[in-house]
């Protein structure tokens, strides 16, 4: 404890106050394959939620993004310089960091996801990147069918996952880099990035408009709008269809969500028309419809005869010691699953898993058996 303390002591963090966060687990000690470290899971002075305190220094939690809804509105409030636009993968997220010597991927919670530490070496140059920038954390998502988190993914990706860096911090470090130095960054180290559109301003919103066009149209989630101003914050903006495939994801597993994700997305959707299609077409209410309906009726079907609530899932992975961590990753984060098979092809181990989903699957059970609810 005293090494870590030592890091957190430097930006104004007492003794007492970091022994008290330990004893109200508000900060959790973790390890992983040898290397320790503390998770931040409420905030503390400036250390917010997410925030991983190792022995070479802090990892700070990845900024959250502030959303807009209307597209032309949105950017002419907020930016009076230029601004970065940049594709919006839909995908998790994760911060990769060397520690100790091992490079490990933290999601956004600050837990070491095994899978994506195991995946990481394929898509960058670890070695490099960090013996040239040993104090560099690689900001990206990870996006695919093939992912133990996130059912919606690019439909550029058609299987498997791909990692597509959009950040760079540094250790100790809770300012952002100035976009212009991160994009050098992304291509002398031949990082793979999200898709960069350029240079914009607030007169270019009929450009940014076909932009939108075209991402919706090929099925993609939307867009960052990063400022090259440090005053200026960052926004996102999504497509008429990134809400109409979260409703149709997570309909399923209707009866356990909170009904602002759905309400939310609806809203999304409806201010979206507004803005560019201007005027609603008979097939949206046709989409919207089964977005909703169809997974829940589908799902109803299956318990109907005695079929558990589940899904599928396949992870491929570079060592087989990966797989127990991830195993037991997913127990500690509470995901019931079974693992179906497990299957070396090639250099990968295939492992599918099934979530199960007993909550849903016992509340659509109590519906069907005609249990009453007072509502």
């Amino acid at each position: 404890m005293n090494t870590h303390y030592e890091i957190v002591k430097q930006i104004g963090i007492t003794e007492l106050t970091w022994q008290e966060s330990i004893e109200r687990h508000d900060v959790i000690q973790e390890e992983f394959d040898g290397v320790c470290f503390y998770r931040v899971a409420k905030k503390i002075g400036i250390l917010g939620k997410g925030t991983i305190v190792t022995q070479e220094g802090i990892i700070f939690d990845f900024p959250h993004i502030a959303r807009i809804l209307h597209l032309e509105n949105g950017i002419s409030k907020t930016y009076a310089k230029p601004f970065y636009i940049e594709e919006k993968v839909d995908g998790y997220n994760v911060r990769v960091a060397r520690i100790q010597g091992r490079v490990l991927a933290f999601s956004r919670s600050a837990y070491v996801c095994p899978f994506s530490t195991d995946r990481i070496a394929d898509f960058l140059d670890i070695k490099k990147i960090f013996n040239e920038n040993p104090r560099i954390i690689v900001c990206g998502e990870f996006a695919g069918p093939d992912n133990p988190y996130n059912i919606e993914h690019p439909p550029y990706v058609k299987e498997d996952i791909r990692f597509f860096t959009f950040g760079l911090m540094m250790m100790n470090n809770p300012h952002r880099i100035p976009i212009e130095e991160q994009y050098r960054t992304f291509d002398i180290c031949c990082m793979p990035t999200v898709r960069r559109f350029g240079q914009f301003s607030v007169s270019d919103i009929p450009a940014l408009k076909k932009i939108i066009k075209g991402l919706d149209e090929t099925g993609c989630e939307g867009i960052v709008i990063k400022p090259i101003h440090p005053d200026e914050k960052m926004l996102k903006y999504v497509t008429l269809g990134s809400c109409l495939r979260d409703i149709r994801v997570t309909a399923p597993l209707m009866v356990e969500m909170m009904p602002e994700f759905f309400t939310h997305r609806i809203i999304r959707a409806a201010l979206f028309i507004h803005e560019h299609a201007h005027s609603l077409e008979p097939e949206v209410f046709t989409q919207l419809g089964e977005a909703l309906l169809k997974p829940v009726y589908e799902n109803i079907t299956k318990v109907a005869i005695g079929k558990l609530v589940d899904e599928t899932f396949l992870l491929r992975f570079r060592e087989e010691k990966n797989i127990q961590r991830m195993i037991d990753h997913l127990h500690r984060c509470k995901v019931k699953f079974d693992v179906l098979s497990k299957n070396k092809e090639g250099t990968y181990w295939h492992v599918e898993f099934a979530k199960k989903y007993y909550a849903s699957h016992e509340i659509l059970q109590r519906h069907l058996d005609g249990s009453s609810h007072v509502d």
